[in-house]
């Protein structure tokens, strides 16, 4: 009997020079710059509130600011994200990419930092 090869260990040469991995995926994209957390503490509430709007209140604000929960975790719908999808683009000019699953499965701290990544700033 063989070893599924879904458990079967990587060979040495399979991970990139740097050793990064994602959800248990390698990645050849160059890691991500570090976001400063005064623009990201900025951005947060903002980010929540059209998130907020996006689920028609099922989940609040505050709820969003204290969890690390990822957004689908809290009862953010699949419609939910295209309307704050939408919501994010217009409010900040910025394309968010749907193709790229790791939107589905972040938190609201790493949405914001990603939003800071493709030029969205606080707003007074």
């Amino acid at each position: 009997m063989s070893t599924p090869e879904h458990t079967m260990p990587l060979p040495p040469d399979a991970l990139p020079s740097d050793g990064r991995v994602s959800d248990g995926r390698v990645s050849d994209a160059p890691p991500s710059p570090a976001v400063p957390s005064d623009r990201a503490e900025a951005l947060r509430p903002q980010v929540a509130a059209l998130v907020s709007r996006s689920t028609d209140g099922l989940i609040s604000v505050r709820e969003l600011l204290d969890s690390t929960e990822p957004l689908a975790a809290l009862g953010v719908s699949s419609l939910s994200l295209l309307r704050l999808v939408d919501a994010v683009e217009e409010t900040y000019g910025v394309f968010v990419d749907l193709g790229d699953r790791t939107f589905h499965t972040e938190d609201l701290r790493g949405l914001t930092e990603r939003l800071i990544r493709l030029g969205a700033e606080a707003t007074p």
